[in-house]
Order: C-alpha cells, then sequence, then structure tokens
C-alpha cells in the first residue's frame, strides 16, 4: 500500500479584515499615513438581545444649494426662527430672511455697521407673548418683529461686546469686550439698558470669551475658566448668582457648537494641549482622541479662525470641525472620528450650521467659508451640488498574525449590492503607507465582488474610493492568503 500522509499544519486560511476603527494617525497633520475615513460614516449595529456585533462603513450624504450666494463673502451667523418658519442670516452689512416653505426671501439692508466678523442671533419672548428676533454684530443691536420690521438700539449703555446674545427670563445678556463682566438688559425690554447692571466673572484673573445657555444656566466662558450664573431674582443690578460649585477650570479657543444641553469646543487641557471637550450639565470631558490633539497642536494659523457646527443626517449627529487644512468629524452617538470634504475640496468649510423641522422633514443648512450660499444636507444625493466627491477608507496594516511573507489569492469586499453598476477602486501598500499600487475595479453589483492575484507581502494596507452617486455600505474585507513559513 503506497504511503500518504496530509501535512499536519496548513498555511492556507480565509481571513476578514475589519473596517470600523478609529482614526489613529502617528504625526498631526499627515493624512498620508495610517488609517483614514474620508467622506463616510461608521455605523455599528449592537444589540445584545440578538447578539447582532456587526458594523457598517457607508457614504455620507450629500448636498444641495437651496439660496443662492449673494456676494463673494462668507455668511456671519444664521438663526432659524420656528414660530414663523424664518430663516435669518447675515452677509455684509445685510440681513437677509428667508422663508422656507415659501422659497422666498426679504432683505434688511444695511443693518449693521460692520461687514465682516461674527453676528449673533437669539429670540427674545416679551411678557405679552410677542417674540423678536435679537441680532448683534457686538457694536449694533437690533431686533426684528414678524413683520420684518426691525428695530435698533440706541440706548448708549449698551455696551460694545461679543455678538453672542443670551435670553433668559425676560433679560438680554451679552459680555463685553475685553473685560471679566457680563450686562443684562432692562428686564422685558432688550432695548433699554442700565449701566450698573452687570455680573463680573471673577472667580479666576481672565476674561470673558464667550457666553450661552445651558439648561436654566447662564455659562460664562473665560480664557481659563467656566463659570455657571442663575437667576437669583436679585432686585438691583444683574438678576444673576454664581454657583460655585461647578466652575471648570478649561481654556476656551473656538469651535462652539451647541446640541441640546450639549455644548462641544476646542479648548485646552491641563497639560495645555488643544483637545475637543463636551460640557453636559455640570459634566466636562475630552471627546478628542490623541490623533485630535497632534493634529490641532500642528496647526500654525490663529485658533480665532477654527470653526465648528453640528450636523445631523442618516441618522447620526455630527460635530464638523473646520480647523486648518482639514475638516474633522465627530459622531456624538458612536463617539469616532472620521474626515470630510465638500465636492473635490480638501476639507468642508463649514462656517455655520442650523438644523431645524418643518413640519415631517428635518432641514440640515450650512454655509461654507468664503461662500454666502446656503446648503442642505440631502440623503437622497451622493453628489455635493451636483460635484462628485469621493468617500474613501484606508485600514490600517494588517500582518494576519504573523510577519512571514504571505500570498494573497482573493479580495472579496463585503457589502450591500446596488442597484445599478457600482465601482470600487481597490488599491494596497506593502511598505508602511509610502507608495500605493494601481487601482483595480471591483464591481459591487455581482454575486462575488472580488479581485484576484494580489501579489506577495508580509504586512498590507488596504484603500477603498467610491465616487459613484449612490449609496456604498460595506461590512468587511475577506481574504484568501498563503500566510507560508518564513
Amino acid at each position: 500500500m503506497a504511503y500518504t500522509k496530509n501535512p499536519t499544519i496548513s498555511t492556507y486560511s480565509t481571513e476578514r479584515v475589519q473596517l470600523t476603527r478609529e482614526i489613529n494617525t502617528r504625526t498631526g497633520g499627515l493624512v498620508t499615513k495610517d488609517e483614514d475615513f474620508l467622506n463616510v460614516i461608521i455605523e455599528p449595529e449592537k444589540n445584545k438581545e440578538a447578539r447582532d456585533s456587526r458594523s457598517f462603513v457607508m457614504k455620507r450624504a450629500g448636498s444641495q444649494q437651496i439660496v443662492a450666494s449673494v456676494g463673494a463673502s462668507s455668511v456671519r451667523g444664521m438663526h432659524y426662527w420656528t414660530d414663523q418658519d424664518k430663516l435669518f442670516y447675515a452677509v455684509g452689512n445685510t440681513i437677509y430672511i428667508y422663508s422656507v416653505t415659501a422659497g422666498t426671501t426679504a432683505t434688511l439692508a444695511a443693518a449693521f455697521g460692520t461687514t465682516t466678523g461674527e453676528v449673533g442671533f437669539t429670540e427674545f419672548l416679551y411678557d405679552n407673548g410677542t417674540t423678536v428676533v435679537i441680532a448683534t454684530d457686538g457694536t449694533t443691536l437690533l431686533q426684528v418683529d414678524s413683520s420684518n420690521t426691525k428695530t435698533v438700539c440706541v440706548d448708549a449703555d449698551m455696551p460694545t461686546h461679543y455678538p453672542f446674545p443670551v435670553f433668559i427670563d425676560g433679560y438680554l445678556f451679552v459680555a463685553k469686550t475685553s473685560s471679566a463682566d457680563v450686562y443684562n438688559s432692562d428686564l422685558n425690554n432688550p432695548m433699554s439698558w442700565t449701566a450698573g447692571n452687570f455680573l463680573s466673572a471673577e472667580m479666576e484673573p481672565d476674561k470673558v470669551v464667550r457666553i450661552c445657555k445651558l439648561n436654566n444656566y447662564l455659562l460664562v466662558f473665560g480664557t481659563e475658566s467656566i463659570e455657571y450664573f442663575w437667576d437669583a431674582g436679585n432686585a438691583s443690578g444683574t438678576p444673576m448668582q454664581r454657583n460655585d460649585t461647578p466652575v471648570k477650570l478649561s481654556t476656551y479657543l473656538s469651535g462652539f457648537a451647541q446640541y441640546g444641553n450639549q455644548i462641544y469646543y476646542i479648548g485646552r487641557s491641563a497639560s495645555g494641549q488643544p483637545d475637543v471637550f463636551l460640557m453636559e450639565d455640570f459634566k466636562s470631558r475630552s471627546v478628542g482622541t490623541p490623533s485630535i490633539s497632534r493634529y490641532l497642536n500642528s496647526l500654525t494659523g490663529s485658533s480665532g479662525d477654527w470653526k465648528a457646527g453640528l450636523l445631523s443626517i442618516q441618522g447620526h449627529n455630527f460635530y464638523v470641525m473646520n480647523a486648518g487644512t482639514y475638516t474633522y468629524v465627530f459622531d456624538v452617538e458612536t463617539q469616532l472620528w472620521g474626515r470630510w470634504a465638500f465636492a473635490q475640496n480638501t476639507g468642508f468649510l463649514i462656517q455655520n450650521a442650523v438644523g431645524f423641522t418643518n413640519g415631517t422633514r428635518y432641514y440640515p443648512f450650512f454655509s461654507l467659508t468664503g461662500d454666502s450660499a446656503l446648503y442642505a444636507l440631502n440623503e437622497s444625493v451622493y453628489q455635493d451640488t451636483g460635484v462628485t466627491f469621493t468617500a474613501q477608507l484606508v485600514t490600517e496594516a494588517s500582518d494576519f498574525g504573523t510577519m512571514n511573507r504571505k500570498t494573497m489569492k482573493r479580495l472579496s469586499i463585503i457589502g450591500d449590492r446596488p442597484t445599478s453598476s457600482g465601482i470600487v477602486k481597490l488599491s494596497w501598500s506593502d511598505d508602511d503607507y509610502k507608495s500605493f499600487s494601481d487601482a483595480r475595479d471591483v464591481e459591487m453589483d455581482q454575486d462575488l465582488p472580488a479581485t484576484y492575484n494580489l501579489g506577495s507581502f508580509r504586512q498590507r494596507i488596504f484603500k477603498c474610493a467610491y465616487t459613484n452617486n449612490s449609496l456604498w455600505r460595506v461590512q468587511e474585507i475577506e481574504v484568501d492568503i498563503n500566510k507560508g513559513n518564513s
């Protein structure tokens, strides 16, 4: 009888490459090395009852222009007035009032004496039930009623202030520039001010840079601290009193964005490194990563130029941070970071963002730096204003459990089958991101989206790019390899 014996160890195997991971770059500002997720949303499915732990990567929704540009300058500020279905936005020294349902625009010309810098908006409720919109550039403060009539404050006791007005309990609050003082209007009258009606945030020897409302508190951001004030009903001067317990020692830089009772901003940690923070109720915590901190620390421009906004789309809420060359995006639900780029640009240069519901439809409006047009994300398109953009994911290096030289026979992309042709451009790097192979087309509209004979390697990085104007959703990469023995 002939002698036969099967090998005791097989070096052939089928392996999976996980695609849903946290971005982890080794140096700040470098996106040509290490993992990267561009224009995609990471969506984990976790159901303990069903033991479902799948994760998906899908292309973000596209956008369309809603209101045409009125000039070659940035939108200075935006606000949606729910009761009137009006979107207010400032360009130059003019306020534009866009009726979302009617699609018409009213203009309040020469509203401000300035043409650049931020403009802040808030609503003010009078005790007779009348609501108006307050707008300010820090020098001129005015109110606009439901008939689009403006009234300008001419009271000399109103201080020059930062353009972040806040309404609480019948008062309008503004932070005086280059001071530690926050002034309040007279009760029930945002057009009337009294010289002695102000509070001083003096817990730390710093100056106020921004104020906002969080729940029933007035938050005062200084350069080195955050203080909480509440309405104590004082008979004279300011109605506010400080709550000493939740005072935070935190450096505020920029990137303010508010989502309900959550406030996101860019600041500095106790060590002095820049980071992204979440303020919720009395708690503050970092939501950045070492990679995000390294990126912010690599920037050489003014932190005052960094912008941020909150946009909601495809069942997710995103803090969109436009700082330096790139735009990093934080998913509020998954706590994961990625990157977005508008159309063929390097970044998603968000300047303002306003999300609101009109009837049964949600509108995520935004403006871009250097552009006075208004845009909205739209889940029915996967281009930006008709311009193709690329959804791309780059994996970390995979060695499949050994540094032996391996050969790869087959690679399949596991994902949804589109209704028509959907081409993924696949390439790989075997030299730690220094160079990538020529891209191969992998057609997703087939039973097995695959490519074959991918050569030898010790560690391999994969890059998948998708430009079609359609949804792209993938789960994993599957490969057939021979791990070798040396």
